[in-house]
């Protein structure tokens, strides 16, 4: 019993610390679609594929699954993409 209430209390501690680095990165997003600003992310696709995209973020929402999206013009693409939020690994701002 003492085990299960010790993973179910990491567990916790693990959603939380993710879901406010990821309000973080939320209103990060919003800051530059606000602002005209290009970032630099570190984005891994659904099939595990990783790259690094130079994008003008335009708007964030949240889907009706739950998820945190972005809608975004990938200049490395040099078309209009959406991200998942969740999947980005890393952030600059240029």
């Amino acid at each position: 019993m003492r085990h299960t209430r010790r993973a179910i209390h990491a567990a916790l501690t693990t959603t939380r610390a993710l879901a406010a680095a990821a309000c973080g990165l939320v209103e990060l997003l919003r800051y530059a679609s606000e602002t005209g600003r290009t970032v630099l992310i570190g984005y891994v696709k659904d099939d595990g594929t990783a790259s690094v995209r130079p994008i003008a973020p335009e708007k964030v929402w949240r889907s009706k699954a739950g998820h945190w999206c972005l809608r975004a013009a990938c200049l490395l693409r040099g078309e209009h993409r959406t991200f998942r939020i969740g999947r980005i690994t890393a952030l600059e701002t240029a």
